[in-house]
């Protein structure tokens, strides 16, 4: 099941054959015309909640009304109208599809979480500072980072270039949607957590390598985390067997897969709730294989990096899977 957020209300759709169905509507329509209930719209609201958050959080149950009235209004119902004569399928190009993330919640990142990455990044510096810190990241446990819920972008929006950078990059990703709280969660049963998973674009600047207090400055800027364009439900996928591909302006630049991780989603999941609790909706991000611009630039012998493969205005950048879809957008001038 591939659960979107859409139109001006952002409410929950179940994307299907090339539509998006407000879902909560069908469900209301369903009990209506099914069952003897006296508030269907009440049964609705609680059971298929049309937020976000408050969909995940309902679980199975939430997942069970979905299907159930997408059954429903697929094969059996009369009409596609909602209880009100409200229209519940819309073509995907009628309607604006948003991030899959709530306002509250945390999108965390994997850090130098795949070693062709680094390996490429370090066989490409010149100097033995820039290697060792990079083999110095990729020692011990999981490193992470985490970008600012309100720089997220949907597939589709415009990424104006940053002002701040001549060395504009992108990274394709793959990241967990939590779907059960949980703290001090143990490896192996952070599955159990996962509610569902997604594309994630950690856009980047590169002017200035560095790891240190200034890293957070260079991952977050307005749009700068693209995520979507919906997230398929996790029903037996293996989470370590997600392939993610980045094209830019339909040149295939990555071509990765999550079975490369060097610490996997449980080993993240552990690692992020000691001593904190992941909600419902948060996401973890799994880092990025090889073919980053920065990775893939030999550096001068002076440091600096050319910007023949960074991101320029004008350039169209293409995260998919062939399990999830395609997130899509374009670099724009700042003033555009």
């Amino acid at each position: 099941m591939k659960v979107a957020v859409f139109g001006p209300d952002r409410r929950v759709g179940v994307v299907h054959e090339n539509t998006v169905v407000d879902i909560n509507g069908a469900y209301a329509k369903y009990v209506a015309e099914t069952t003897d209930a006296a508030r269907p719209l009440v049964e609705a609201a609680a059971a298929v909640p049309a937020q976000l958050n408050a969909f995940i959080e309902e679980g199975a149950r939430a997942l069970d009304g979905a299907r159930a009235a997408l059954e429903y209004l697929t094969d059996k119902a009369q009409d596609v109208r909602g209880v009100a004569g409200e229209q519940l399928r819309f073509g995907l190009d009628e309607v604006k599809l948003h991030a899959p993330i709530e306002g509250q919640s945390r999108i965390l990142c994997a850090l130098a979480n795949f070693a062709d990455h680094m390996q490429s990044a370090a066989d490409n510096s010149s100097g033995a500072d820039t290697e060792a810190t990079l083999r110095r990241l990729m020692a011990g446990g999981p490193k992470f980072f985490i970008k600012d819920h309100r720089a997220v972008s949907a597939s589709g929006d415009p990424l104006r270039y940053p002002v701040r950078t001549e060395r504009l990059d992108y990274e394709a990703e793959i990241a967990v949607v939590i779907g059960k709280a949980g703290r001090d969660i143990k490896g192996d049963d952070f599955a159990s957590h996962v509610w569902g998973f997604t594309l994630f674009n950690d856009w980047s600047v590169r002017d200035h390598g560095s790891f240190g207090p200034d890293f957070a400055y260079s991952k977050n800027f307005d749009s700068s985390a693209t995520v979507g364009p919906w997230i398929v439900v996790n029903e037996g996928t293996d989470l370590q067997d997600i392939p993610v591909e980045c094209r830019v302006n339909g040149e295939v630049r990555q071509s990765g897969n999550t079975s490369s991780m060097v610490h996997t989603f449980a080993a993240l999941g552990e690692h992020l709730s000691r001593d904190t609790t992941l909600w419902p909706g948060d996401l973890i991000a799994s880092g990025t294989p090889k073919g980053t611009a920065v990775d893939s630039t030999k550096q001068e012998a002076d440091g600096s990096t050319p910007d023949t493969l960074f991101l320029k205005p004008g350039d169209v950048v293409e995260v998919s899977s062939a399990l999830i879809g395609t997130i899509r957008n374009e670099v724009v001038k700042p003033t555009d």
